[in-house]
């Protein structure tokens, strides 16, 4: 009779059913693991066009061949491991300069030496700007005291300073050229 006084929403409600929530185990987390072929990566493809260099020279130059040496090697190894394809990578020939020391306010030298300029290569192809960057940032971080770094893209200039020009042979071809001339021709008795 009370229930029928006692309006329908101060009534306590009844429970019809009980659910008892339970977190897995350790043990039964292992053993409901997915097995790795059954797992499903999607492939994210970049639609993102980042300019690329052609070709680029990262010329290092020091007065320690060593050290100059080493450091080649580690910026050869860094560019591949970076993905960039490393085209080449050369000497060019040492050039030598003269330091004079001169003893205070005369101009009488007091010590003179001759230091040796080496210079190193490594042509990379096909490099993307985004790369290049952190490649670059890593090389000049890891820069050897001595050795200078310097980045440009490749020119004619850089291929001609890469050989020693060969002056007989210079000789020998302007010779040849002037012998084309009329008037040598002519001289020689070639042409009558």
């Amino acid at each position: 009779m009370l229930s029928r006084l006692v309006p329908q929403s101060f009534r306590r409600p009844t429970v019809l059913s009980c659910q008892r929530r339970s977190f897995a185990t350790p043990n039964e987390r292992a053993k409901n693991k997915p097995a790795p072929s059954d797992l499903y990566e999607p492939r994210i493809e970049s639609k993102k066009i980042y300019p690329e260099y052609s070709k680029l020279n990262l010329r290092l130059r020091g007065y320690d061949y060593v050290i100059l040496e080493k450091y080649q090697s580690f910026v050869h190894k860094m560019a591949k491991n970076f993905g960039f394809q490393v085209a080449d990578s050369f000497a060019t020939a040492a050039r030598t300069q003269r330091a004079v020391i001169y003893k205070p306010r005369t101009s009488v030298v007091e010590s003179e030496c001759e230091l040796s300029v080496y210079e190193r290569t490594v042509q990379i192809t096909e490099a993307p700007s985004v790369r290049l960057q952190l490649l670059l940032d890593l090389l000049w971080t890891h820069l050897p005291s001595g050795v200078e770094l310097t980045t440009k893209e490749h020119s004619k200039e850089d291929e001609d300073a890469r050989f020693i020009p060969d002056l007989e042979l210079k000789a020998k071809q302007s010779e040849l050229k002037s012998l084309d001339d009329p008037v040598v021709r002519r001289a020689l008795g070639w042409d009558g």
